[in-house]
């Protein structure tokens, strides 16, 4: 693994995945997997798409919104990964 991007620990069956990140990102990717994490154990109506749309705003438009993105959506990855196996 490069030592220079930022990685998602594994989960829910799922091997941790690779970002095209470096470490200047690694808050902004932490929080997006929090953020998803937070809403897959959340029971509750608030849409993923909702939760996606408001806790990205939080961050800078750019490279930052994005870098969370990648995390919030890897996490989701993951949980489908791990329910289709």
């Amino acid at each position: 693994m490069d030592e220079n991007y930022i990685s998602i620990p594994a989960a829910d069956g799922s091997p941790s995945l690779l970002t095209p990140w470096g470490s200047e990102f690694t808050q902004m990717i932490e929080r997006g997997v929090q953020c998803a994490q937070a809403w897959l154990d959340t029971p509750g109506e608030i849409p993923l798409w909702w939760e996606l749309a408001q806790a990205r705003k939080t961050f800078p438009v750019g490279d930052c919104q994005d870098a969370f993105e990648a995390g919030f959506l890897l996490r989701i990855q993951q949980r489908l990964r791990g329910v289709a196996q």
